[in-house]
Formats: structure tokens, C-alpha cells, sequence
């Protein structure tokens, strides 16, 4: 059985005018929800993002390959935005707040998907040490928070990091970038208390990225972002990083 223990708080991106003239207008009522994922791009994402739209969100989606979101666009029209962004550049997410913004005028739930398979191998110049790979979660975490925390403007914003490894993840790695994990969300819990900002973190190790939402772990990691980011059911939590991690039992 998977365990979850709760931890308590202690590239050229399109033009933004380009991407919502159409829907530039578009109206959305009080009672609609809109969820924005970051570094989505992959199984985890993929998953959320349905989960969300089946959940009746408008959901904006951004990564380097905006184009992996095809299938869930399908149908969707204006409930449906999918952005090319660079997560680790300021600009890149900004641009992408914008856009979120311009076409729906609010964001209720900030998925943002710290870490994968591809930043914890190998780059251009070789492997990346676990500390580099810390530092660079850490003003990710920061960067994507503070981009749409800033406009804020009085409402609430529930905001999920996601952080999964795959079975190929080095031990050393999964342990820095737990730690950044746990560190950053406490420290950005604590600036944002009391502001209408709640942020948590999901932290899911030995995620194979062949499985679909029918894997146990990914099915899990769906169940506790929701709950995070829905705050009838978590309340007012903030601060927190659940744990998923099959090895434990």
C-alpha cells in the first residue's frame, strides 16, 4: 500500500496579444475555477490537467512543448490555454501570468511541476551536482509563486508544487531536491501568511513515466494535489509537503 505522511510547516515564448486576442473578453462567471500548471509537459501534468478540466476548471497549461496538450484541447475552446513557457526564466512566466489573466481575469489553483527525469540526468556541459539542482528548485519555487502572487489583487490562490522522480532518480538527488522542497515551501508559506495565499507541496517518488492515471502513484499524486488546492477540503493549510513513496510500508 502507498503511504502519505504529512509534513508541517517548522526558447522564444509567442507574444501575449497573439495568444489572447481571441479570447481576449472571454467572460467567466464567479463560480468558475481556472488552474494553471506549470512544467506540465509530461505524465504527472498530463493527468492533473484532465483531472482538472473534469472537474469543470478552465485550465491553462505551459511548458516547452506546448503542443503535447493537443488531445485535451480538443473540444475545449476558450476553457482551454495552452502556453509555450521556459519555467526557469522570469520573463517566461511572467509572460505567462499575463496571458492567464488578460483572457480569464483570476487564477484559483497554481500547479507548478518542480522536478522531472530530464533535470536530474544529464545536461549540455555534463551531470548537474545535487547542490546546482537545489538551487535551481529553489528559484523555481520562487519565481512561479511570486509571478502570480503578485496579482493576487485581494483574492485567494491555492498553490501546489509537485515534485516526482522517476525509479532512475539518483538517491542523492531525490534528497537535495527533497530538502529545497520542504525548505522553500515553509520559508514561502510564512512571507504569504495571511495574504490569501496558500501554498503546499506533493512530493512522489518511483513515478514511471510510461503509466497513465490508472498507476497508483500518479492516481495518488491527483487525489492530494486536489485536495490541496481545494480549500473546503484542506481548509487552511499551508506550509505542508505530503510525501508519496511507494518504498514505504
Amino acid at each position: 500500500m502507498i503511504q502519505a505522511s504529512l509534513t508541517h510547516k517548522a526558447c522564444h515564448t509567442p507574444s501575449t496579444e497573439v495568444l489572447v486576442e481571441r479570447d481576449s473578453d472571454a467572460n467567466i462567471s464567479p463560480g468558475e475555477k481556472v488552474c494553471v500548471l506549470i512544467g506540465a509537459s509530461n505524465p504527472v501534468g498530463l493527468c492533473l490537467a484532465r483531472s482538472f478540466i473534469e472537474k469543470g476548471y478552465r485550465v491553462a497549461v505551459g511548458d516547452a512543448n506546448p503542443a503535447d496538450f493537443a488531445s485535451l484541447a480538443e473540444g475545449q475552446g476558450n476553457n482551454f490555454l495552452p502556453v509555450k513557457v521556459n519555467p526557469n526564466r522570469d520573463v517566461y512566466v511572467n509572460s505567462m501570468a499575463d496571458q492567464v489573466y488578460l483572457r480569464w481575469r483570476r487564477v484559483d489553483v497554481l500547479v507548478n511541476i518542480v522536478f522531472r527525469r530530464n533535470e536530474t540526468t544529464q545536461t549540455v556541459t555534463g551531470l548537474l551536482s545535487s547542490a546546482n539542482l537545489g538551487l535551481d528548485a529553489v528559484s523555481n519555487l520562487i519565481r512561479v509563486t511570486g509571478a502570480f502572487s503578485s496579482r493576487l489583487q485581494g483574492a485567494e490562490l491555492a498553490v501546489v508544487d509537485v515534485a516526482w522522480f522517476e525509479e532512475t532518480t539518483s538517491l542523492e538527488a531525490e534528497a537535495v531536491l527533497q530538502a529545497a522542497l520542504r525548505t522553500t515551501t515553509s520559508a514561502i508559506a510564512r512571507q504569504y501568511f495571511g495574504s490569501g495565499l496558500r501554498i503546499n507541496a506533493v512530493h512522489a517518488s518511483d513515478v514511471n513515466s510510461t503509466s497513465s492515471s490508472e498507476n497508483d502513484v500518479l492516481r495518488t499524486v491527483i487525489h492530494a494535489v486536489q485536495f490541496l488546492a481545494n480549500s473546503e477540503l484542506s481548509g487552511k493549510l499551508t506550509g505542508n509537503v505530503l510525501e508519496i513513496d511507494p518504498r514505504c510500508r
